[in-house]
């Protein structure tokens, strides 16, 4: 149990060691505390010492007073002495040169006698023995000395003052230990109070200051896992607060490049991404040309060495009507291929003008669905303006209808309507027949993609039909799309009304 505690205590002691607060009331307090230790030894070695010193020289300034009075005036002579008794605590005489005292304070009934000028009294001056002795240049004598019959030692000054008057003023020793001694009790009582004191503040001072440092810690050790959603809470003006306000500006200013990096990244990424999508395309597209103008290229090489070798005149016939069946296609899949590339290139603007897309709808209808078995119905309402490129919105227009024909199924419809939608008229072409798979529709619009992955060969398709319909409303600013209905597919794009 009591390692456990010991353990426990050692935690927390490492714990406290990494605190700033910690570390700086340890160096604040360590300077207090010597401060105290110094003042307390201090005044135990040298404050009697010091009080020996401001006695001695209150002893030689009192003397000095006691040269200038007046003796005769007994009044003044009386007045000074007790002034010197009252204020230094001094005992002062002045006695003549065969130890007769003529004033003294020893006794205050006896001032009562100098005031009166009554001289019937008999005092002796005490000489006592000299320990130390000090001359000084005016003539006052500086002496440590004890009293004979209680060995208590004495600081005294004495100096001539007249033709048979000597002064002498003492105070007892052990005055000057006892009020050093009481001085440095005071002082260590007061020392160790401001000590505690000091230490209380200096909790509160080092947690004060240590506390903006340690948030700014935190919140950098934040930045640099970039987390930028802490700020200082500045509530002083100092360095500190300049510190606390730059490292929030700081923080804000890496927040907004950071998210202007992220969003250069994203873009970025989004570009490389495209880039590669595009180069996919290409490869792509450049593999479909191939595919598609392989076949014809092979056909109209073995009809022509047919030819070439004088086939009978029957089969002739055959060859050649072949070789202008393949061209045709060729031409008609090159042709495609440029008017996809001018629209994917911007080269044709739209030319926009105000035109019935229900009489284009109609005419479309007649052209494609002719010669068919395919029921086909024309719901736009009659005379519906729309304002837009006609001959690039024919083009649109009859490449979805193409594309419905070839998905229709045995027996089904086809049927073109329009509907109004935020301001615009989408134009949509539903055929029955089976569903466009969910995760095939993104790919319908690429170049020559077609959803029911046949390779079989149709003079009429390419691929490139959706494409150019995407193409064209992307020039138009406009949408289209497509969904799967109950009985088939409908296919749609947007036109501006006209204005």
């Amino acid at each position: 149990m009591e390692w456990g505690i010991s353990l426990n205590f050692k935690a927390k002691l490492k714990s406290l060691k990494s605190k700033l607060w910690f570390n700086i009331f340890l160096q604040v307090a360590a300077i207090f505390i010597v401060f105290v230790t110094v003042l307390m030894l201090c005044n135990s070695a040298m404050l009697s010492q010091f009080f020996e010193l401001r006695q001695k020289n209150a002893l030689i300034s009192q003397i000095k007073r006691l040269d200038e009075i007046v003796i005769s005036d007994t009044q003044a002579v009386s007045e000074t002495l007790t002034d010197i008794s009252e204020n230094y605590n001094f005992d002062v005489e002045i006695y003549d040169s065969r130890g007769n005292i003529k004033y003294t304070t020893q006794g205050a009934q006896m001032m009562d006698f100098f005031i009166d000028g009554r001289h019937d009294f008999g005092m002796i001056h005490e000489d006592l023995i000299v320990i130390k002795s000090q001359a000084l240049s005016d003539g006052t004598v500086y002496e440590e000395a004890v009293r004979r019959f209680d060995n208590s030692e004495f600081l005294l000054c004495r100096k001539q003052i007249g033709a048979d008057l000597f002064a002498e003023v003492k105070i007892q020793k052990q005055l000057i230990l006892s009020s050093a001694q009481t001085a440095n009790e005071f002082i260590t009582v007061i020392a160790v109070v401001c000590l505690l004191l000091s230490l209380v503040w200096v909790v509160v001072f080092a947690r004060r200051f240590s506390k903006p440092l340690t948030q700014m810690n935190e919140i950098t050790r934040d930045m640099a896992n970039l987390k930028f959603d802490r700020t200082i809470a500045v509530d002083r003006t100092d360095e500190i607060g300049q510190l606390a306000q730059s490292v929030n500006e700081m923080s804000a200013s890496l927040s907004r490049t950071l998210d202007d990096l992220k969003s250069t990244n994203a873009k970025l990424r989004d570009e490389i991404e495209l880039e590669r999508e595009l180069d996919k395309m290409r490869k792509t597209f450049v593999a479909n040309v191939s595919h598609e103008l392989k076949t014809p290229i092979a056909i109209i090489s073995g009809y022509a060495e047919g030819l070439k070798l004088n086939v009978n005149a029957k089969n002739r016939d055959e060859y050649c009507d072949t070789i202008i069946d393949e061209s045709g296609r060729m031409n008609s899949l090159v042709l495609s291929i440029l008017e996809l590339s001018k629209y994917e290139s911007g080269q044709v603007p739209a030319n926009k003008t105000a035109f019935d897309i229900g009489g284009m709808t109609d005419m479309l209808l007649n052209r494609i669905f002719a010669n068919s078995d395919i029921k086909s119905e024309n719901k736009i309402p009659p005379e519906t303006a729309v304002f837009a490129d006609e001959m690039q919105i024919e083009q649109a227009l009859r490449a979805y209808l193409e594309n419905a024909k070839s998905h229709v199924n045995e027996g089904g419809e086809v049927t073109v309507f329009s509907e109004e939608i935020d301001g615009k008229i989408r134009v949509c072409v539903h055929n029955t027949g089976s569903h466009i798979e969910r995760d095939k529709m993104p790919y319908i619009w690429q170049s020559f993609y077609r959803g029911d992955d046949s390779h079989k060969r149709d003079k009429t398709r390419f691929g490139l039909g959706l494409s150019i319909v995407n193409a064209v409303m992307n020039i138009h600013n406009n949408r289209c799309g497509v969904y799967n209905t109950d009985s088939g597919v409908t296919f749609w794009f947007e036109v501006d009304k006209e204005i």
